[in-house]
């Protein structure tokens, strides 16, 4: 076993209620937030006015940035940037899901300078210093609160990419399973895709593994896989939806491959070329692409999937058992039903190899070819 590192200086604050901790800890980073959001349901639910008046209870003047889309655009984001710098903001406070978490960590870096994030991306420009970032999930999907990434689109050239940087990783992440109650059937549906894709792909991919590593992933996969449908059955269910929270927050995290198991999310590489054209919900081209791509990746990573329908589903057949699961959640597609309009599968192929560089490193030849394949297997 090789040497890894571990490297996760966020502070976690986790459970049912935690969101009322948020002014005592926001108040000690500064005087001025800049609240990014973008979903009209933080207004609905009354949560954007609990957290404005938590922050202003304690002395945080909030400016609101509340145009963040899913898919987080690039010049969203330079939007975002701009407005933080205008208004001294000290401090970036994200308020959602994925798409704003990860918007909110792109604001954070570029308003510590003066130039686009897509420039800074490119290695073009350089960023500044990040403003403190503090995440507050209302989605148990991509996990961003415990990590440095963020997935952004450039619209004008339909590149959907993977920024990493070590200033994105929030200061303060609060995950407050109550604030995932109120969300409807399909997006917890897409979210749960996404946590147990976080887990799959490097579980499969990976060259080395270990005991524990294995099962910690395991462990959260099994959870995914019991605690969705049971969510789904019941919105309500505050307990299955703070085992998805944490779930979610472990898959995508440094300690998910604490001491070896890496692996690659070579299927989230394939699957961000597709959303980057056809703006379609991360979950849901996912769950369309996932049985395919086991299928191209079972022939060299046989053992994996043995271990996966063993100690995951209690099953022989790991691929029939997640066709199965993906129905059972409402989550079983192809590409046609997502509006996926006359597709240039060889194109889209090269898009995902230019985002995606690391699709290289799969284990079984991932080239152009092999996506387009993979993609017109999946229509």
């Amino acid at each position: 076993m090789g040497i890894t590192r571990f490297y996760l200086p966020t502070r976690l604050i986790n459970g049912a209620g935690s969101l009322s901790q948020l002014g005592k800890e926001a108040c000690r980073l500064g005087k001025t937030a800049l609240l990014v959001t973008g979903s009209k349901s933080m207004r609905k639910t009354g949560v954007l006015d609990r957290v404005i008046n938590d922050l202003k209870g304690n002395a945080v003047n909030t400016v609101i940035f509340d145009e963040v889309e899913p898919n987080p655009r690039t010049s969203t984001i330079d939007r975002g940037a701009d407005k933080a710098r205008q208004n001294g903001a000290q401090m970036v406070i994200g308020l959602g899901g994925g798409s704003v978490m990860d918007a909110s960590k792109c604001i954070a870096l570029a308003a510590g300078g003066a130039e686009p994030i897509f420039s800074i991306y490119e290695g073009r420009a350089k960023a500044g210093k990040a403003l403190p970032i503090v995440l507050i999930p209302t989605v148990a999907a991509s996990g961003s609160e415990a990590n440095s990434g963020a997935v952004v689109t450039n619209w004008d050239t339909h590149e959907k990419v993977v920024m990493s940087n070590n200033q994105m990783n929030p200061t303060l992440s609060i995950i407050d399973p109550e604030l995932t109650l109120t969300l409807p059937v399909r997006t917890t549906a897409q979210g749960g895709v996404d946590i147990f894709c976080h887990l799959v792909e490097p579980y499969i991919t990976c060259d080395e593994s270990t005991l524990i590593n294995d099962s910690l992933r395991e462990g959260c996969m099994r959870t995914v896989v019991e605690s969705l449908p049971a969510v789904l059955n019941k919105l309500g269910d505050i307990d299955g939806r703070t085992r998805l929270s944490w779930a979610s927050t472990i898959a995508c995290s440094q300690f998910a491959s604490l001491g070896g198991g890496t692996g690659l999310m070579t299927l989230h590489a394939i699957e961000h070329a597709l959303s980057g054209h056809y703006d379609l919900a991360h979950g849901d081209g996912l769950a369309a692409l996932l049985i395919e791509w086991m299928k191209y990746t079972q022939p060299v990573r046989e053992e994996r999937f043995k271990r996966l329908g063993k100690n995951v589903f209690g099953a022989s057949d790991s691929i029939e058992a997640t066709h199965k699961w993906l129905k059972k959640v409402g989550m079983d597609f192809k590409l046609s039903s997502l509006h996926v309009k006359d597709p240039n599968f060889e194109k889209l192929a090269a898009n995902a190899l230019k985002t995606g560089p690391w699709v290289k490193f799969h284990p079984r030849t991932m080239d152009n070819a092999a996506i387009a394949a993979i993609y017109k297997q999946s229509f």
